[in-house]
């Protein structure tokens, strides 16, 4: 097919078309159907699941970048197809790690992790998982696993995923609490350095960014932690030890800037910079953080808003 021939379809005429290009490209034993995959703070996004009745995983293929691909003339309906098909493919020949919640769910018990959302943003569905409430906040459990077609490659534990492992949610703090600084190490950097990383890491001439190129002639009160692959990052707040090491290196109070559920902003602690950092939270959330990466519109300071109070409490509900 001529790709720049093909008739534009909008969103539900391209879903519709590929649904029909797969089945019959799979055949009649693949249950080819639409459905939503849903992110943190309640976004969803439209998806095609493809179930066998052989196979107890369903594969979820998100559609809205295949339809960005399809719109600008990247690919046509059948050169999609064909993509979804080897990605089947493939994920039919590996053995997920899930599949030890039906015969051995003690081997995932290195796999749990937590992370960390908003509280309010996700009322709606928290009663569905295992958490525990911290701040405006709350902290969630994942399996961090081999998931095909999974682009986070971890699972959100809920209720029927922690009776199949056998776990209560003190049982998962305790577990989380000891994997998650281990398989992701928190990172904490001056936020030019961590920008630097980022442009070597995909290649960019550093000849291009001057500012950046000599990570010791661009000075900023602004440190980055994070996690040691970015995602999901945040949560990093909650390593035992972590915001006390930032205090020492700092030698001072500071602020904690919620920037994403993927990273937090640190800035040392001064007089009359409570309400502007706060204000400059919300604006950031509001125009350049997309809605599924929003942690929260407040500001925190250490050691205030992290004391005993809060932090042991939290950690107290961790249990073998």
């Amino acid at each position: 097919m001529n790709v720049s021939s093909a008739p534009v379809l909008d969103m539900d005429g391209f879903t519709h078309a590929l649904i029909k290009s797969v089945s019959l490209l799979l055949g009649p034993e693949v249950e080819v159907t639409t459905s939503e995959q849903r992110k943190n703070n309640q976004v969803t996004y439209p998806c095609i699941t493809l179930r066998h009745p052989e196979r107890r995983l369903s594969p979820n293929i998100r559609v809205d970048g295949l339809f960005t691909s399809y719109k600008r003339g990247v690919m046509d309906i059948d050169a999609i197809t064909e993509r979804i098909k080897a990605a089947y493919e493939s994920s039919e020949c590996e053995t997920s790690e899930l599949e030890y919640l039906y015969t051995d769910p003690g081997q995932l018990y290195d796999r749990i992790i937590f992370r960390l959302v908003n509280y309010e943003r996700n009322s709606e569905i928290l009663d569905t998982y295992p958490h525990f409430r911290i701040l405006d906040l709350a902290v969630i459990f994942c399996l961090t696993v081999s998931l095909p077609d999974e682009d986070s490659g971890d699972v959100k534990i809920d209720h029927r995923i922690a009776s199949m492992l056998g776990l209560d949610a003190g049982q998962l703090l305790s577990h989380a609490v000891r994997n998650t600084p281990k398989l992701f190490p928190s990172s904490f950097k001056k936020i030019d350095e961590l920008i630097l990383d980022i442009l070597r890491r995909n290649r960019f001439p550093e000849s291009a960014f001057p500012l950046f190129a000599d990570a010791g002639s661009f000075h900023t009160p602004m440190m980055v932690l994070t996690n040691s692959n970015g995602f999901y990052g945040a949560c990093a707040i909650l390593y035992p030890g972590v915001l006390e090491k930032i205090r020492e290196t700092l030698g001072s109070d500071y602020y904690v800037l919620p920037s994403s559920v993927n990273e937090v902003i640190i800035v040392p602690y001064y007089d009359d910079g409570t309400d502007y950092l706060r204000d400059m939270v919300r604006e950031v959330n509001q125009t350049t953080v997309p809605p599924e990466e929003i942690l929260s519109d407040n500001l925190y300071i250490y050691p205030k808003d992290f004391d005993s109070s809060v932090i042991g409490p939290f950690m107290a509900n961790a249990r073998e």
